[in-house]
């Protein structure tokens, strides 16, 4: 079990940064369907089946089909293209370091502390995979799930505005 989270542990690091590192949108976007892929294993390694399913049909398929058809819709390789200054990654350094500094102290004072939470394998079995994250999400969670829904609502206003506006 530890080897398989470790491979799948370096195949997201590898298709993450081929998220930000290719010029080509469209091997952004398949790095981004890859690295989705592996997150949808690592959640059947949890034995979540449920997140596997989800992750594999609704993100990794319809999101990303989405994606591509958006890339081959605007047609990046007609769009102008312009030097870069070359501070992106002194700013991309700062912020990764920032960014791992914060995540290695929250995993080491409350991640790994080896107690275990409510959601026992036991609870859950209980009760059922789909409904313990039901439960979870639209109670204890209600606001985070509302907020990152009105965020995508506006992020796809705003894509639609910018998008008809471009056509005109």
């Amino acid at each position: 079990m530890v080897v398989a989270f470790a491979i799948l542990a370096a195949w997201e690091l590898v298709t993450a940064v081929g998220v930000v590192a290719f010029r080509r949108p469209i091997y952004n976007a398949l790095s981004l369907v890859a690295n989705m892929l592996g997150l949808a294993v690592l959640f059947l390694l949890l034995n979540a089946q449920f997140l596997f399913a989800a992750q594999v049909i609704v993100y990794a398929g319809a999101v990303m089909v989405l994606f591509v058809f958006i890339i081959a819709l605007m047609n990046p390789e007609s769009d102008v293209t312009l030097g870069r200054a070359g501070n992106e990654w002194i700013y991309g350094l700062v912020f990764g370091v920032i960014f791992a500094a914060l995540l290695g102290g929250l995993l080491f004072n409350r991640g790994l502390t080896g107690r275990q939470g409510a959601s026992t394998p036991e609870a859950i079995n209980a009760l059922g995979n789909v409904q313990a994250i039901g439960v979870a999400l639209y109670t204890k969670f209600l606001f985070p799930v509302e907020v990152a829904s009105v965020l995508l609502l506006i992020a796809a206003v705003g894509a639609v505005y910018l998008a008809m506006r471009r056509i005109r």
